[in-house]
């Protein structure tokens, strides 16, 4: 039987808005309007970005032996590989994909174990994926699969993913199962505080808000612009979420510390920035960074910036110790 859009709605997580046409579901992690605020306020390819799957998640019981769909990548990311994870019971078991593409066709034949299972499809946080005839065995059970809390994690490009190779180790994805929380990932690679992306109103409610920004500030801005958009971004996302948990995570760990930038002061400045305007916020807990991830350059993929997989799987574990502490 093949699943139609409104039943990929019942079992999908991770969006705020999913389209068909013509038999093809696209999936959105942004309101249209929030995408707008991309458009117009930063640079072409930030738009382009809002259209990547990150934490986009199908999760559902069944007792089917086989899932197969087919499904299509566009632009996400500078990245050009883009993968699909299959976790059953937990488990991972299949990971669908290619490493060096750039728009792509393809189709996902899934075998099953026998009896009733919990599935969860990962997409791609690297890629804009969309997907048709998705098609369980006929008369199979389905239902929906449901966390305890609802989440939004806002961010950079660590946030958004890179460099995780497969997205159910990206650092927001771990932290959500370890938090059984649904998570919508609102993280733009190359992002900096942008206070105008809270202005439009969202579907979702959350009760748990992760944010993580700084890196890029600290490289691009000086200390003023920082300063300003810090405080303007964390003093309407409190009021936005009054009833929230909102964990503010300064900067992670980078090997390039000691160059100069725009800023004109030393990287923790950052942090003290964060702390400074987020101390009179009583819905907003301020995590430091640098604790969270290894200071060695095997973690990173890039050797300085961005997590791999390894580095991820800390930054989630730590992240998750710490958060864990404030959740009842």
């Amino acid at each position: 039987m093949i699943l139609n859009a409104e039943r990929l709605r019942e079992i999908t997580r991770g969006t705020e808005e999913i389209t068909d046409h013509d038999g093809t579901t696209s999936f959105f992690r942004f309101t249209p309007e929030q995408a707008q605020k991309y458009r117009f306020h930063r640079p072409p390819d930030f738009y382009l970005k809002t259209n990547a799957t990150a934490d986009v998640r199908i999760a559902f019981r069944t007792d089917s032996a086989h899932i197969n769909f087919d499904y299509r990548f566009g632009f996400g990311s500078s990245r050009k590989f883009g993968w699909f994870d299959v976790l059953v019971d937990g488990v991972l078991t299949h990971h669908i994909g290619d490493d060096s593409i750039t728009h792509i066709t393809g189709r996902a034949d899934i075998t099953l174990p026998a009896g009733l299972k919990s599935v969860e499809i990962y997409f791609p946080w690297s890629k804009a994926a969309s997907i048709s005839s998705f098609e369980l065995d006929d008369g199979s059970l389905v239902y929906p699969l449901e966390r305890r809390y609802k989440m939004i994690t806002y961010g950079d490009s660590i946030t958004h993913g890179y460099d995780a190779q497969f997205p159910s180790l990206a650092y927001s994805s771990k932290l959500s199962r370890l938090l059984d929380a649904d998570n919508t990932n609102k993280a733009i690679a190359g992002d900096t505080f942008f206070p105008e992306l809270l202005e439009p109103e969202e579907t979702i409610v959350p009760d748990i808000v992760t944010t993580a920004y700084g890196t890029n500030d600290w490289n691009v801005h000086d200390y003023d612009t920082l300063s300003e958009n810090c405080r303007k971004f964390y003093t309407t996302l409190s009021k936005k979420y009054p009833s929230a948990r909102i964990f503010a995570i300064a900067p992670i760990w980078r090997a390039d510390l000691d160059k100069e930038t725009k800023f004109g002061e030393p990287f923790e400045t950052v942090a003290a920035i964060i702390r400074s305007v987020c101390a009179p916020l009583g819905n907003v807990t301020v995590v430091g960074g640098t604790r969270m991830t290894p200071h060695c350059t095997d973690f990173y993929s890039d050797g300085y910036l961005h997590p791999n997989d390894l580095g991820f799987t800390q930054y989630a574990e730590n992240l998750y110790a710490e958060i864990k502490k404030y959740m009842n």
